[in-house]
């Protein structure tokens, strides 16, 4: 796989996972230009996130069917297309329905995934993907950057036309670029949607992996929670820009993904991803002497993402190799899961919050990430050798 394929690969990507979290910072100009409320305002997030859990079922497993050439500029396209609409869209009803329409076409990221697992050989496959993950990554981190930044420069209208632009030009590159490859075998489209739960009946230990990821991602979700009402109360009382740029200890995962790549071409992944179970398990313990000081936080920011990052990589990484026919079907129950577990992590983390607080929020959640550790060494031990198609 050529190197500039790859960098481009890693761009598209990031940017594609960009569009769900590019109206974040814009949610105020937006209420008051089209004279909403915050619950409004919501609303435009839920949207967005709503159409692409649908998109995932619906569309990505029709990554192992189609011709990819086609398919992955198509939904980047019509990405782009929902943004130019939602910067001439005339009321909030009209804004909210471009948002679904915008995630719900938001998932060539998790088509370049799998393809680049396809394009790659042994010896660079999990290197290759850790360096498409680690695009998403910054592509989450620097989303919020971009729109606010061009919000300030030339309003929310003018950032959603430039993003709907870029991701139209994003799709020409992809076409012009992917190589044209063999057109998986037909499946019929019901099928096709339900080839992922057909794979967990057959392989019950994939679902406990994608389960021990789940877990991972209700843990990352609860702690981001955590943190905002943490440190937005006193006596600390941070802003929310305060509280955000701590995400950019994000950058750590994505180095972690890069490195968690060449740890599985060398074979090692399986046995370094139990390792940062139980770093990600104590991370979160440290974390609960927050109180006491704001380092404690820091150092379990960095311990948590770098070996969170290393776990999910080495999981996807692995899954989508093993079955070659399938890596899109597999892909979306992998996305899936993950999304189930950041709704479940935040749910939880505002119902308990206001019990157990910071400490007892982060100490049950080493609790839980031990729990998972548990229960990745009983899956790695009724694991078989072969995969079943």
């Amino acid at each position: 796989m050529k190197k500039s394929l790859l960098i481009l690969f890693a761009i598209a990507s990031g940017f594609a996972v960009g569009n769900l979290y590019f109206v974040q910072p814009l949610l105020a100009r937006i209420s008051q230009d089209l004279g909403t409320s915050t619950i409004h305002n919501g609303w435009l997030v839920t949207s967005v996130q709503l159409g692409y859990a649908i998109g995932i079922i619906l569309l990505l497993p029709l990554g192992d069917v189609l011709n990819r050439k086609k398919f992955v500029p198509v939904m980047m396209t019509l990405a782009g297309l929902g943004q130019l609409a939602i910067s001439v869209a005339p009321n909030f009803n009209m804004v909210a329905i471009a948002f679904l329409i915008v995630g719900f076409t938001t998932i060539s990221g998790q088509v370049l995934v799998p393809l680049t697992s396809e394009l790659s050989d042994d010896t660079n496959r999990g290197s290759n993907s850790g360096l498409i993950v680690s695009g998403m990554i910054i592509g989450i981190l620097a989303a919020r950057t971009i729109s606010g930044t061009l919000s300030d420069l030339i309003g929310w209208h003018g950032t959603f036309a430039v993003i709907g632009a870029a991701n139209i030009a994003l799709a020409i590159a992809l076409y012009g670029q992917i190589p044209q490859l063999e057109v998986g075998e037909k499946v019929a489209y019901p099928k096709l949607v339900t080839g992922i739960f057909s794979l967990w009946k057959k392989n019950p230990w994939v679902l406990r992996i994608m389960i021990i990821n789940g877990m991972g991602m209700m843990l990352f979700s609860a702690l981001w929670t955590s943190i905002t009402f943490f440190l937005s109360a006193k006596p600390y009382s941070f802003t929310t820009t305060q509280i955000g740029l701590l995400g950019l200890v994000g950058i750590v995962g994505a180095i972690g993904a890069r490195y968690t790549g060449k740890l599985i071409d060398s074979g090692r992944g399986d046995k370094y991803a139990q390792i940062a179970l139980g770093v990600a398990a104590v991370a979160m313990a440290i974390g609960s002497l927050a109180p006491v000081s704001l380092v404690f936080m820091g150092v379990m920011l960095l311990m948590r993402e770098f070996a969170g990052q290393t776990v999910a990589i080495n999981n996807q990484t692995q899954l989508i190799a093993m079955f070659p026919h399938a890596r899109s079907r597999v892909n979306a129950g992998y996305v899936s899961i993950n999304f189930l577990g950041q709704a479940a992590g935040s749910a939880i983390a505002v119902i308990l919050w206001p019990l157990i607080g910071w400490v007892g929020m982060m100490l049950l959640s080493s609790f839980w990430g031990f729990c998972a550790l548990a229960f990745w060494i009983y899956n790695k031990r009724t694991k078989p050798a072969q995969p079943t198609y």
